[in-house]
Order: structure tokens, then sequence, then C-alpha cells
């Protein structure tokens, strides 16, 4: 919800274009791609939901596109759901010389999945509410049988991004890429689990957006600890206090 609100309000006090929004998501998961597993001469299949999720998707099967990949985009839903700038990247890459499709036959979709490189999760986003069920459970099951490296867009498809729960089934990622801040779902088991390695990127959000008392999580780089002196004594590295329960807690 607290991300929802920093995308609503992006829009309204900074005059920061959805498009723009979007955009920037699919080039910051487009680099993290570029660097986790290369782009040119590698084939990657891309299944897009019909929210903003499959949007940016649509984003980074252009960036693969440009960049001499190979882009299988495999359309989850009815395309006919598009909305607002999702429907405008649709658009823009049916024009595109890459191929699209829908999941209509399960053995189309295992074949693309055994002869592909990387796959990206670009299914559900945040806002999954109910369980997954039926033929997008039986995609996310396919895809954590594949044994291929997994991309997920903003949380794993079947998390939810408020708890961290599993709605029924969910993406297990190898990678994970978030926008703005990480969503209560990244960070709390079962969810961070199904994670991988998350990557956060703020998509031109700037500074004063998130100097927010609303804000309930911050990004901290871990503090360093001093390197101990290999002919160091227990003594000269300090006293520690501990302040604990009964004795019979460990």
């Amino acid at each position: 919800e607290e991300m929802r609100n920093l995308d609503r309000t992006a829009v309204e006090d900074f005059s920061l274009a959805e498009e723009l929004l979007m955009e920037n998501a699919g080039m910051a998961a487009y680099h993290v791609i570029m660097k986790e597993s290369g782009i040119q001469g590698k084939r990657f299949v891309l299944i897009c939901g019909t929210g903003n999720n499959g949007g940016d998707g649509l984003v980074i099967a252009r960036k693969i596109h440009s960049m001499n990949g190979e882009a299988v985009v495999y359309i989850l839903g009815n395309e006919d759901k598009f909305r607002g700038t999702s429907k405008k990247n649709f658009e823009i890459v049916s024009r595109l010389q890459l191929t699209i499709r829908h999941v209509e036959s399960m053995d189309s979709l295992r074949k693309e999945l055994a002869h592909c490189d990387a796959i990206v999760d670009a299914i559900f986003g945040t806002g999954l509410t109910r369980n997954v069920e039926g033929i997008y459970s039986d995609v996310i099951q396919m895809i954590n049988r594949s044994g291929k490296k997994v991309f997920s867009i903003d949380i794993p498809s079947g998390i939810n991004g408020d708890t961290g729960k599993i709605m029924g089934t969910a993406v297990k990622a190898d990678f994970t890429i978030t926008f703005g801040i990480p969503k209560i779902g990244n960070i709390l088991y079962p969810g961070y689990g199904h994670c991988g390695k998350l990557y956060v990127s703020h998509i031109s959000f700037p500074p004063s957006h998130y100097n927010s008392n609303d804000l309930k999580i911050e990004i901290n780089v871990p503090v360093r600890l001093p390197e101990r002196d290999k002919k160091g004594h227990k003594g000269d590295f300090g006293d520690t206090l501990f302040i604990a329960g009964a004795s019979n807690y460990y």
C-alpha cells in the first residue's frame, strides 16, 4: 500500500508520467538481467500478465530485442484487459519483429521454456490478494520446474506484497527487481525465500519522496565491522553486555 501511494504521489506531486515510471522500471530490470545473464545471443521467455506488472515485462522485452537478444513474449490473460500505459506498451511491442503468443497450450510453453536461457516473470505484481488458480497456477509451477534462471519483476508472482504469504503457489525466483522501496512481501518469509537476490531501483523518485513519516521501511548500508587483530587477545576486543530472559531460554 505504501508503494502504491508513492507511485500515485509521484505522478500527482512531481508530474512524473506513468509512462516514464514504467519505462524506468523496465530499464532497471533490463540492466539487472544484462548483469546477471547477458543479453546478446540469449533467448528469453517473458511471461506477462495484463496489468502493470505485465507492462513492465513488455518494456523489458523491447529492451532485450533492441540489444540483439531474442525475446519471446507469452501473454497470460486476455489482452483486451490491458489498460493505460500497459496497453500502450503492448501496442508498441506488437509492432516489433518479436514473437508474441498467448498461453493457450501448455505444451507450447513447455517447449519454449526448455529452449530458453532465462525466464522473466511479469505475471502478477504486489497487489495480488487471492489465491492463484487454474492456468495461472499451472504456468507458475511450470516455471519452477523448468530449471532455468528466473527474474521476477517487483515480486515473485504468487506472493502477497503486503504480507509475504504464498497465495496458493508462487514463482521461485533467482533474482527479483523491485522498485522504489522493498515491499513487505520482499523481506518477510515465506516471500523473502522466493525472491532470490533482491535488487531495488528508485525509478527516478526524488530523494524527498522517501522522507515521509508514513514510510515504515528504510534501506541502510550494513555497518562494516572492523577487522579483527590476528595477534589480539580476547581482552583486547572489549566487553559485551547481554540483557536476556530466563536462564532456560536460549
